[in-house]
Order: structure tokens, then C-alpha cells, then sequence
């Protein structure tokens, strides 16, 4: 009888053990760690000016040349007072996933200087667009959907020579005479548009 006792004790071990490794089994699938990869396309942001890539870049290396009025008495090509030009800046976002706004600011490089060489007009898509829009003392603000091709501003310079001016002719002469050049530069500002 002690021997059966016996017997008995170890099969119900046997059937506790057996047991627990099948349950530990079943259980072990409700446990497993799994790990998959999720692929996540980054949005691009490769704005072009004028052509040129501003990734990574404080300025870009392409020189805007200003296409100024025709007369009969000021050379082509060269800016003297009275006389108004332009140039084009096109922003290509073909390569850019989100929409952002920009704030463009066109200021003589030395504005004390030459106060009276100033941008003072903007026209937006001015191959299909003739509005020459005042240029505000803060700039031009605007935005761009992801994936534009092409936004073109094109932005009106002139030498100031009004009765409202700030350089008399005098001043005008010397800043001819000193200066074979003069340097304008176009500051852009890009930000993404949260939501």
C-alpha cells in the first residue's frame, strides 16, 4: 500500500509537471517579443533658388544680374539716379514634401551709404501677372505649397532721385565716382507650415 501511495504521489507529480509544461507552452505565446521594421519616408526639403540647391548654405554662389531700363542717355546695363530695373528670383520646391512660408528682404549691402539705391516694387508670377505691388520696409512675405515647380518673384530696384530722397547730387556724383559697383542683397527666410 505504501508502495501504491508511492506510485500515486509520483504520477501526480508527473501529471503536475506535464501539465505545467504544456500550460507554460500555451502561455510562452502570449509572451513572445516580436520586432518588425517600419519604413517612414522623410519629407524633402531641397529649396532651389535660381536653380541653386540652399541646403546646408548661409548664400548662395550664383550672382543675380538686374536688367535696368533702356535710355538714351544712360549707358545699358549700369543703374545712375532716376533709373529703375529689376531682377527675377525663382523658387523651385519641385523637391520640397512640406509647405512653407518665406520672407524675402532686398536691402542695399551698405544702406547707409546708399540710401537712395532701394527696392521698391515685387510682382509675383510676372510672366503671367503685370501688378507691381509697393514694397513694404520689412519685405515680402509669401508662401509655397510642397511640390511647386516654380514661384517667380520679381522684385523693382531703382535709384531714388525724388524731391524725396535722401542723397542730394552732390552725394549722388561721389557715390558714382567711389563706387564702380554696389552690392543689394536678397535675405531669404523659409519655415515650414505647421499644423
Amino acid at each position: 500500500m505504501k508502495y501504491k501511495r508511492y506510485i500515486l504521489m509520483l504520477l501526480i507529480f508527473l501529471l503536475f509537471g506535464v501539465t505545467f509544461f504544456l500550460l507554460q507552452d500555451t502561455l510562452a505565446k502570449y509572451r513572445k517579443k516580436v520586432d518588425e521594421n517600419v519604413d517612414i519616408s522623410l519629407a524633402s526639403w531641397n529649396i532651389k533658388l535660381n536653380g541653386e540647391s540652399v541646403a546646408g548654405k548661409s548664400s548662395i554662389t550664383g550672382n543675380i544680374t538686374p536688367i535696368f531700363d533702356e535710355s538714351e542717355h544712360v549707358a545699358s546695363g549700369v543703374l545712375s539716379p532716376g533709373i529703375k530695373g529689376y531682377f527675377d528670383i525663382d523658387i523651385d520646391a519641385s523637391d520640397v514634401d512640406v509647405s512653407f512660408t518665406y520672407h524675402l528682404s532686398v536691402l542695399a549691402s551698405d544702406v547707409e551709404s546708399y540710401p537712395d539705391i532701394i527696392a521698391y516694387g515685387y510682382t509675383l508670377d510676372p510672366d503671367n501677372n503685370g501688378d507691381v505691388i509697393d514694397y513694404a520696409e520689412d519685405g515680402i512675405d509669401g508662401s509655397i505649397v510642397h511640390n511647386t515647380a516654380s514661384t517667380k518673384i520679381r522684385v523693382y530696384i531703382m535709384w531714388d532721385d525724388s524731391d524725396s530722397n535722401s542723397m542730394d547730387n552732390a552725394q549722388d556724383t561721389a557715390l558714382a565716382i567711389a563706387n564702380e559697383n554696389i552690392t543689394m542683397k536678397a535675405t531669404f527666410n523659409f519655415e515650414q507650415i505647421k499644423e
